[in-house]
């Protein structure tokens, strides 16, 4: 197997199963039911059914016997009826992007502020506030992305410039900026005519979406061995890219299966498990709540091989830090995580364990904040939820299985 970055996408009994894979071992996995239709990313024009003061929210209908929450935020949803534009009332039609799928009697979740999303930017159509990613850390790169940017902005809509985008030639970012714009005005153009209850916009499957996500430059080869998918895929490229030549896309077709060569069951069941195992000896425990994710680390063997010291338990804290990030990223953890590390008595040795847990989690691509240590020594920490996490995914799978 050759020793690069590969997006990797292939199909076994009814399961997409897909990974970013950094010289053979994952960086991120996912898979899915084949049949599951995910209506996260769809844009529609929904109509009010009731407000609930109570929850402070609204429910809103998106199609045929189908409902979905929209809780109130400080900025009022665009408004496609007539009316105040501040107010919701029922009846109104309102233009909503989904944010969550429906989980077991939970609806799914909308959000009223809609957003086109881009491989380097994102149009941002109720908060029109502009911005750029805070992962840009250089001040020329910063004003050279977003002079290019400013030409396309206008009253109607906000521009985020995402980390992708750093050091992209000047017509690729301008040539996604034109195919946003002719979305956003394709757009609105259908929605002003559309009654209540009108998809307007589908998003692509998330093996197929997550292509724009992944870090721009880093990826290699974009390899599957099928072919449907496989076409698929060149029509989302072809779409997206405008001009920018990307990474290369390959059909596997070699007997021995991509969901072996990848040894993606071996991983899955890796990910799956709540402990996981260090060089040093030691151990990770992963454990999930409803309010949070608490990870544990052990010593395991060391402290028997050798003489307990802080540095020694420095050693293993930073250890430590690195696979914490690793796993939070690979297993699409999210929302409140609290780590209990080896206690250490020295502040400076403290101080350096916070902050390379910080540089670690720096590495996501999704946003990840290390908040402080509590009096107790448990680093608190949070991460953006932007799909279930993966031992949810893989779960739904299994039971998919059984029952198929």
């Amino acid at each position: 197997m050759d020793k690069k970055n590969n997006y990797v996408i292939t199909k076994k009994d009814g399961i997409i199963c897909y990974g970013y894979f950094n010289n053979g071992i994952p960086c991120e996995l996912y898979c899915e039911p084949e049949e599951q239709e995910s209506i996260v990313g769809n844009i529609y024009v929904a109509r009010v059914e009731r407000i609930a003061e109570g929850i402070g929210g609204a429910f809103l209908e998106i199609g045929k016997g189908e409902e979905c929450y929209l809780p109130f935020k400080k900025i009022c949803p665009i408004k496609l009826s007539p009316g105040p534009k501040d107010k919701i009332c029922g009846g109104d039609l309102l233009l909503v992007q989904i944010t969550k799928d429906a989980v077991k009697k939970k609806l799914p979740v909308a959000d009223g502020n809609v957003s086109l999303n881009g491989k380097y930017f994102v149009f941002t159509l109720t908060d029109k506030r502009s911005g750029i990613s805070k992962k840009i850390k250089e001040e020329t790169e910063r004003n050279r992305l977003l002079n290019i940017a400013k030409p396309y902005k206008t009253a109607d809509y906000g521009i985020v410039v995402r980390t992708n985008a750093k050091e992209v030639s000047e017509e690729c970012l301008t040539n996604e900026l034109e195919h946003l714009r002719k979305r956003y005005e394709k757009l609105m153009k259908k929605a002003a005519i559309s009654p209540g209850k009108t998809l307007l916009y589908k998003e692509s499957p998330h093996y197929i979406s997550l292509i724009k996500e992944l870090p721009s430059g880093e990826l290699s080869e974009i390899i599957t061995d099928q072919e449907v998918i496989y076409e698929r895929v060149k029509e989302y490229i072809s779409d997206y890219n405008n001009g920018d030549e990307g990474c290369a896309m390959r059909l596997y077709q070699d007997d021995y299966s991509l969901f072996h060569l990848y040894r993606f069951a071996h991983f899955y069941e890796q990910a799956y498990e709540k402990t996981v195992w260090l060089k040093s000896g030691g151990s990770l425990v992963i454990e999930h709540t409803e309010a949070m994710t608490v990870i544990d680390v052990n010593t395991g063997s060391v402290i028997k091989k050798k003489k307990q010291s802080e540095n020694l338990f420095y050693q293993i804290n930073c250890e430590a830090a690195e696979e914490i990030a690793r796993q939070i990223r690979l297993r699409n953890l999210s929302g409140i995580i609290l780590i209990d590390f080896i206690n250490m008595k020295e502040e400076n040795l403290q101080k350096k364990l916070m902050s390379r847990l910080d540089q670690e989690c720096r590495k996501d691509r999704i946003r990840c904040t290390v908040i402080d240590m509590t009096a107790l020594n448990l680093v608190e920490m949070t991460r953006n939820k932007v799909r279930r996490p993966l031992y949810e995914q893989i779960r739904l799978c299994r039971t998919k299985n059984r029952q198929g």
